[in-house]
């Protein structure tokens, strides 16, 4: 079974996360196959628009811990979400998110990235790190508090409190919150829409709304992965990920 589903037609590229039954949790496979997809996505001039979204109730769960943890001790495990995130930064062509149900560590970060976002109803973005011995990434540190102010933003990012999907879009982190049997209409709605519209001036303005972070926010992203890095070897993390698999 592929781990990513992909379809275009009309100009949109649909990439819909297929590990349901993981709760969309990413897998070295996964990580490698949207990676992929959307490198593919940006060099192919039939694409005008991507749409992210996931089987199932579930978004995605974030890391397949035991996965993870299953990688060799040396080496970088965080190179695969790394790799993912700037993927998703240098692709010029317009990231549509459709969230339902839970968007959980780098499955919720990554919305950070995406350039529209919808959710239903039951959706909700969900900071795990902390509790796990870990620290936020996906240069959720600075994005989140320059949208929702430094007390929400610790207060998800820190307590690791479910920010619902109504908070989401107060603090402009969603566009709109939809009852699930209208999330896919708006979402084919704005890619449509964006599909239509001249590519290159979509494209370009794309990446002039990512100037404004540019490479100060390329740099922090890095720099949270060093630190997630280190974390990740001490006792507290090594402990948390151990009793989060064998639960």
């Amino acid at each position: 079974m592929t781990t990513l589903i992909q379809t275009l037609d009309a100009g949109i590229l649909r990439l819909t996360l297929n590990r349901a039954d993981k709760r969309n949790a990413f897998d070295r496979d996964l990580y490698a196959a949207l990676t992929a997809a959307l490198n593919a996505a940006d060099g192919n001039p039939e694409v005008r628009v991507v749409v992210l979204g996931a089987e199932g109730d579930c978004f995605s769960a974030g890391n397949d811990i035991a996965d993870f943890l299953a990688e060799p001790e040396q080496g970088r495990r965080t190179d695969p979400p790394l790799r993912l995130l700037r993927a998703l930064r240098a692709c010029r062509k317009p990231l549509v998110a459709q969230v339902n149900g839970k968007a959980v560590g780098i499955g919720a970060t990554l919305l950070l990235h995406c350039d529209l976002v919808y959710a239903s109803e039951q959706a909700a973005l969900v900071f795990p790190f902390v509790a796990l011995g870990l620290c936020p990434e996906g240069g959720s540190t600075q994005l989140i508090p320059q949208l929702a102010g430094h007390v929400k933003a610790f207060e998800w990012l820190v307590l690791g409190q479910p920010c619902n999907a109504q908070d989401a879009a107060m603090c402009g982190l969603v566009n709109a919150v939809l009852p699930v049997d209208q999330l896919a209409g708006q979402v084919d709605k704005a890619a449509y829409k964006l599909a239509a519209l001249d590519p290159d001036a979509v494209q370009q303005s794309r990446r002039r709304l990512q100037q404004a972070s540019g490479e100060q926010l390329d740099a922090l992203m890095l720099a949270e992965m060093d630190l997630f890095e280190q974390l990740l070897q001490g006792e507290a993390a090594q402990q948390a990920l151990q009793a989060f698999v064998n639960r």
